[in-house]
């Protein structure tokens, strides 16, 4: 599927999740004014769509490709038959509600008590972690197909205060976000701005 097309529109009433093989994309709200609220950016790995399963009627997001994406649709009664006959992937349904729901917690927080230079920060730091959890060494930075109005929509803030928190962390040689990559120049002082602690990410049994 090409950039920037949506995969499900509101008020599609859909009886499939869809799994990310490839690609990222990402769940938003349009409110009545226009402005956009993104809830979540959908990395390979994610599934996307299971709360939705088990609520009857349209869905209320918009759910669209910010890259080249390879994905996967699952059926409500594929699904729920695994559920019953396969624990695998009874547990791996499990874990991918709850990181969902980790991570809402974790974006409630940022918007509601965080400081703009933290929340990002903290966002950032995600990212990085969900991306070497599937493989990728993240620790100096990490190619980011989002571009700023995206971001900040993610987090709450205008593009105009988005951009002077990005100077602020680049300044003080945190990072660097520009052309779709991030560069991170410090990773534990940066950790240590967002008091990040990844362990909301992490699958139990590769906790520490």
């Amino acid at each position: 599927m090409d950039p920037n097309q949506p995969i499900v529109l509101p008020n599609d009433a859909s009886e499939e999740a869809y799994l990310i093989q490839r690609g990222w994309a990402c769940v938003y709200k349009l409110l009545p004014d226009g402005s956009r609220q993104v809830l979540s950016f959908s990395l390979p790995g994610d599934i996307v769509g299971l709360p939705g399963l088990s609520l009857e009627g349209a869905s209320p997001f918009w759910f669209e490709s910010l890259t080249e994406v390879e994905i996967s649709s699952i059926s409500s009664a594929t699904l729920f038959r695994g559920l019953a006959s396969e624990p695998a992937v009874a547990r791996a349904m499990q874990w991918s509600v709850a990181l969902e729901s980790a991570i809402l917690i974790e974006r409630l927080i940022s918007l509601g008590r965080r400081s703009a230079l933290v929340r990002t920060a903290h966002f950032i730091l995600e990212l990085a972690t969900r991306l070497s959890l599937i493989g990728e060494d993240t620790r100096r930075g990490f190619d980011c197909p989002v571009n700023q109005y995206w971001l900040a929509d993610a987090l709450g803030l205008t593009a105009i205060h988005l951009n002077r928190v990005l100077r602020e962390l680049r300044e003080a040689h945190l990072l660097t976000m520009r052309s779709g990559h991030v560069e991170i120049h410090n990773f534990e002082g940066l950790r240590e701005l967002a008091a990040f602690d990844a362990d909301y990410l992490t699958p139990p049994k590769r906790r520490h």
